[in-house]
C-alpha cells in the first residue's frame, strides 16, 4: 500500500482525499436540499451543512496543497480531448469548492444567522440583508445544482474509461494494489 501517487497510480492520501470529499459534497448537498422544507430541525440541519461546507473549503486546500506537492499520475492512453475535458471538470470542481462554502457563509450571515463549524461559531462578516440574501440564495444553490450535475459527469466519465475504454481510469481510483 503505497500512501504518495508514482507514475501509474494515485497513493492512499488522494485516493482518501478523492472518496473523502465525495462523501462530504453529497452529504453537504443532500443537507442544503433538506433545509428548504424542514423547519423543525432548520437550525440543527444549517449546522451540518455549514460545517461540511467549511470542511470542504478546507479539504480544497488541502487537496491542492498535497496535489502540488506529490506527483500526478501519468495520462492514460485517453484521446487528448477526454484528457482536456478531465481538466476542465477538475478546474471546475475546485473553483466550486472555494465559491459555495464563501457564498454559503455569506448567505448565512445575510439571513441573520451566524455560521457554526462543529460548534464553534465564526465570526460574521455580514449584517441581515433580505434582498441581497435573495441573490446569494440564488447563486449558493445554482452553483451547488452546477457542482452535482458536474460530479455525476465525473462519475459517467469514470464509467466510460472502465467499461467502454476498457482503461486504468477508474481502478487508479478505487484501488490501492499496483496497476500496469
Amino acid at each position: 500500500m503505497k500512501i504518495l501517487n508514482s507514475e501509474n497510480q494515485y497513493g492512499l492520501f488522494s485516493i482518501a482525499f478523492h472518496w473523502v470529499m465525495a462523501l462530504i459534497i453529497l452529504a453537504t448537498f443532500i443537507l442544503g436540499k433538506n433545509l428548504e422544507h424542514n423547519y423543525q430541525y432548520y437550525d440543527d440541519v444549517l449546522k451540518f451543512h455549514n460545517s461540511f461546507g467549511i470542511l470542504i473549503f478546507i479539504l480544497a486546500i488541502f487537496r491542492i496543497s498535497w496535489r502540488w506537492m506529490n506527483i500526478k499520475p501519468g495520462a492514460t492512453d485517453s484521446k487528448k480531448i477526454l484528457m482536456k475535458i478531465a481538466t476542465l471538470v477538475h478546474i471546475f470542481f475546485y473553483i466550486i469548492f472555494f465559491i459555495l462554502p464563501i457564498t454559503g457563509y455569506l448567505l448565512t450571515n445575510l439571513q441573520g444567522d451566524t455560521v457554526s463549524f462543529f460548534n464553534y461559531h465564526l465570526p460574521d462578516i455580514l449584517e441581515k440583508n433580505r434582498e441581497i440574501k435573495r441573490l446569494f440564495s440564488e447563486v449558493h444553490e445554482t452553483i451547488g445544482n452546477v457542482l452535482i450535475i458536474i460530479l455525476i459527469l465525473h462519475v459517467l466519465g469514470a464509467l466510460f474509461h472502465h467499461y467502454i475504454l476498457k482503461d486504468n481510469t477508474l481502478k487508479r481510483m478505487i484501488s490501492l494494489k499496483k496497476i500496469n
